[in-house]
């Protein structure tokens, strides 16, 4: 066996299976057996459950198994799972529901994209398949397309389900996101700080069955859960919005080398460099476009709509910040005047009402002409910049 043979073989990933239970005594072995059909190495962390559930486990020979004395939520029972598996020197697991809603032979095609592109976080994309006319409740549907908005809105990345808990997860860039989400939201905040963090996340189609509402056993609680859901969101938006550079882990000591560092992540994560450069050409445009006190706000309605890279689009938006503002101003008013008819200009025997209105209308002018000029002049000169960031990237990993 040559060296490369040896070296493939050592970084070969040992995959695992989590099981999060909370009162699935009903469903709990069958889950496992499906399971283990496909992997041999199975954690299952018993959250506190009441129902039997710890007995059933001391008689399920070959699961590793963690029992919390009381509830303590989802996202805390598949942390404890996420560290038993690197204590047994795993470096992926998949995840998997114990209500008997996921079909444990879709594992298979798991541990393909894990072999395929192991750096990833792979999401089952659930696609519903009815028995007895059984159909998705519209609770589900609701909460995909809520957590697929915002997920899309904090990462630019888009999925067609966000919730569903059939995953496979690679444990050392998971468990270096530092997420403390203790519930379903946890599931919501990890693959938010992922993508933030240069972990791809993608998704997968998986079969979901959903059982009639009388023999459906679920513990989301809809107004609670949705809650921490949202709050989970609502911080990403802001810190994705107001200050880019802290929703990352950010290398660099000065403010230039973190913005180079933003740029350069932004364009490796799932962005083209014509996307890049117009993004950034777009904040700088809006930047001095004469919509002062709303540009945030218009930024973040635009983005969503034509699908732009925000952080970038933050980063040029930065030019109108008050170190630079008045330059703009003094500029825009100049460039107002030249494009003005001059009989517009004369201002001897004016009013101070009447000047005032000739100035603001020079800078609504000159602010027109150069964030048009101003935004066009940064897409080319960007595009070139984006262009070698990407074909660095590219190289690197032929």
């Amino acid at each position: 066996m040559n060296n490369e043979s040896i070296e493939k073989k050592i970084l070969l990933p040992k995959i695992a299976a989590v099981i999060p239970t909370y009162n699935n005594g009903g469903t709990l072995a069958a889950v496992i057996a499906g399971v283990r059909m496909f992997l041999d190495s199975i954690i299952v962390v018993n959250d506190g459950s009441t129902d039997g559930t710890k007995e059933i486990l001391s008689k399920t020979e070959g699961v590793q198994a963690k029992h919390f004395e009381q509830n303590c939520g989802k996202g805390c029972a598949l942390k404890a799972g996420f560290l038993r598996a690197v204590e047994l020197g795993y470096t992926h697991v998949i995840t998997i529901d114990a209500d008997g809603q996921h079909c444990a032979d879709d594992i298979p095609l798991f541990l393909e994209k894990i072999m395929h592109q192991p750096e990833a976080v792979w999401i089952g994309n659930r696609i519903p398949y009815a028995e007895k006319g059984v159909t998705p409740p519209k609770r589900s549907s609701f909460g995909r397309k809520f957590g697929n908005f915002w997920f899309n809105f904090n990462t630019a990345i888009r999925l067609n389900d966000t919730q569903c808990g059939f995953r496979a997860y690679p444990l050392a860039s998971i468990l270096s996101l530092k997420c403390p989400g203790k519930h379903y939201e946890y599931e919501q905040e990890v693959i938010i700080k992922a993508a933030w963090n240069g972990v791809p996340v993608k998704e997968i189609p998986v079969k979901q069955y959903y059982f009639p509402r009388e023999k459906a056993v679920s513990h989301f609680r809809p107004f609670v859960d949705f809650m921490r859901i949202g709050r989970v969101n609502s911080i990403a938006a802001v810190k994705r919005v107001f200050n880019p550079i802290n929703a990352l882990d950010i290398e660099g000591k000065t403010w230039r080398e973190k913005i180079v560092t933003v740029v350069k992540h932004e364009l490796t994560s799932n962005i083209s460099p014509g996307k890049a450069a117009f993004s950034l050409a777009f904040g700088v445009f809006l930047a001095i476009f004469p919509i002062h006190g709303i540009q945030i706000l218009t930024l973040m309605v635009v983005s969503v709509v034509w699908q732009l890279n925000r952080p970038l689009a933050f980063l040029g938006l930065l030019v109108s910040s008050p170190p630079t503002l008045p330059l703009i101003v003094i500029a825009a008013v100049a460039i107002g005047r030249l494009f003005l008819p001059s009989d517009l200009i004369v201002i001897e025997g004016m009013k101070t009402a009447q000047i005032i209105a000739k100035y603001a209308l020079q800078f609504i002018v000159g602010s027109v002409v150069l964030s048009i000029v101003s935004g066009v002049a940064t897409y080319i000169i960007a595009l070139p910049f984006f262009r070698r960031i990407a074909s660095r990237r590219s190289n690197k990993k032929g």
